[in-house]
Formats: structure tokens, sequence, C-alpha cells
């Protein structure tokens, strides 16, 4: 038996046996399941051979009302399970307005990890991870489009979105025109039995994908790279020396001489410097 409490449930995005043994029994368990589409859970849930007591729809336009429903359900010892279509749950699919009441009224809120599409496509991008950040679907107007990709042009981390096959080559065009040097992993049906992933700079995309119809189907997680790091003016041999001249040596003359030897931009070297004394004095 389950405490009360709301679990948010990931299912899988494509490969059914990707459903954790967790998720297993709380979907077995629950005295409510709260889906996205019930006809689309119905199927999840007939696989794996449940049949809760209820199962009701809870979508982007009932998502307020259904969280009444939920908080009642719990108060009176029963458990939620809060399922989308396919992956996490609140990840671009509906959930947030009720997690925020459950949590609101003082009851349990119980998250599974699980499947993820932009954790997926993170994995398999070759790309880096240690800073990233989730944009959803692309804008589907023009404008808007062009004004979110442009806004990039400056983004030192990784950036995944999500779009829809019907607007997949005019979004790779808009890429190559802004972002035409950029690293791009267009993930494709991840999990499924026609997983794709095309590593390619973004102005390479829309010939690439164009050239087969095959590749512009399905549904689509794009992960687009970093701007490139500016080259160091300064270098590590210049900075090395300059930390061992620092301590016995006046700021503008260890410039100077690390300048001379190095052929560095004085200028920057003298941040490079006023950072180092700074660090320095602190110590």
């Amino acid at each position: 038996m389950l405490d009360p409490a709301l679990y948010v449930v990931p299912t899988p995005i494509g490969n059914l046996k990707d459903i954790t043994a967790r998720a297993v029994e709380v979907l077995s368990a629950a005295t409510l399941v709260a889906a996205e589409d019930t006809r689309h859970s119905r199927i999840l849930l007939n696989h794996l051979g449940i049949n809760p007591p209820r199962v009701i729809s809870c979508h982007d336009y009932n998502e307020g009302a259904r969280a009444e429903l939920f908080i009642g359900e719990i108060k009176g010892g029963g458990s939620v399970a809060l399922v989308s279509d396919a992956g996490s749950p609140l990840i671009n699919d509906p959930g947030y307005r009720v997690v925020s009441a459950v949590a609101a009224a003082g009851l349990a809120v119980v998250p599974l990890p699980g499947p993820c599409a932009l954790i997926t496509a993170l994995e398999a991008a070759a790309l880096p991870t240690d800073s990233f950040r989730f944009i959803g679907f692309l804008p589907p107007r023009e404008q808007e489009l062009r004004e979110t990709l442009g806004g990039l042009a400056a983004e030192r981390g990784t950036t995944v979105c999500y779009e829809s096959p019907h607007r997949l080559m005019r979004t790779l065009g808009a890429i190559a025109e802004i972002l035409p040097d950029r690293d791009l992993a267009i993930c494709r049906e991840l999990t499924k039995v026609h997983e794709s992933v095309y590593r390619l700079k973004g102005r390479e995309a829309p010939g690439f994908v164009g050239a087969d119809p095959d590749r512009q189907r399905g549904e689509f997680v794009l992960v687009i790279g970093p701007e490139a790091a500016a080259p160091d003016p300064v270098g590590p041999e210049a900075r090395e020396a300059l930390r061992d001249l620092l301590p016995t040596t006046p700021l503008k003359v260890a410039v100077k001489v690390v300048a001379a030897l190095t052929g560095a931009p004085r200028n920057d070297l003298y941040e490079v410097a006023l950072g180092l004394r700074g660090a320095g004095d602190k110590g």
C-alpha cells in the first residue's frame, strides 16, 4: 500500500521496456491515475497488466480543477499517480499546477526518476553537459523563432529544445543562417526502432536532413552546442610567469617583462596580473 501522496511517475518515451520497477509498483498500487490522455495511458497500463481503480484525465485545460480533486483523494488516504503521454510529467508536459497545489496544501509530492527525452538526447549528443538549458518547443512563428535562436548566439552552455516534424526543416534553415558554426545534434525517435542521432554543424543540417524524407519523420530533440570559447590571449605560460614574478616584482614591471618574453598583449596581461595580485592579497 502506498503512503498518501502525489506520485510523479515517468513513463517510456518509446521503448516500453524503459518503465522502472518502482513506476510499475506505484501504478499498480495507486488509488487514482491522473493521465494526460487516458486512451494513451491505457495502452501502457494494459501492456503492464495494471488495472487501476480509476484513471482520469489531467491535461493543460483541466489541470487547475483536477488539482482540488487530487488533494481530496490524498487527504482521504488515497494515492495519486501523475503520468504524461511519455517521459517525465512537468517537463514540457502538464503537471506543474497540480504539483504546486498539492505542495501548497501541505501534502507529500513524491518524484520518481525515469525516462526523459531531453536527458536522453543530452546523453547521445556528444556535446558539453556541465551547463545546459532546456527551452521546450521552439516558437512556431518565424519572427519569434529567429529571436530565440539569435538569443543563443552568446550562449556558453548547451541548449536543448523539442521540434515537431512539420516545422523541422524551417527550423533547421533558421539555425543554418543564425548559428551556422554551432555543433548540432538532431535526435530522432529516441529509444524507438528507428532511433537516429545526426551530429553535424548548423550550416550542414538543412541539406543533410532534406536529402532523405525518412530523416524528417518522427519526434525530434535538437541539441545545440555552446558558443566556442574565445582563445586566451594571455596563455598558460604567461600566466605562470606572472605568478612567479608578482610576489617579488612591481606589477607594471612584471607585466612589461612577461610581455617582452611571451608576446602576450600588455593590456590583457595587466588584467590577469591585477586578478592574481588581488587573489594573493586575499590569501
